[in-house]
């Protein structure tokens, strides 16, 4: 069994202890398929970034209290 010493002032901030093995799984690169978006897909994605960059977006609060109110009903 190793034995270390954490110094106390590391100590004291955010250390996480994990087994390796997690931490090896956390570390592995992950790879994702990329795939590329239609014409459609591309006009809705740049309206969208339009919309959020003139502040036209509901926040999840929002959208979630609209709900409640109309299920409530």
């Amino acid at each position: 069994m190793t034995i270390i010493t954490i110094p106390k002032h590391l100590a004291r901030k955010d250390l996480v202890l994990i087994p390796k093995e997690e931490y090896e799984a956390l570390t592995r690169a992950r790879v994702f398929k990329e795939v590329p978006m239609t014409k459609a897909q591309k006009r809705a994605f740049e309206r969208a970034e339009r919309n959020y960059a003139k502040g036209n977006f509901v926040t999840l609060d929002v959208l979630r209290r609209d709900l409640e109110r109309r299920n409530s009903r």
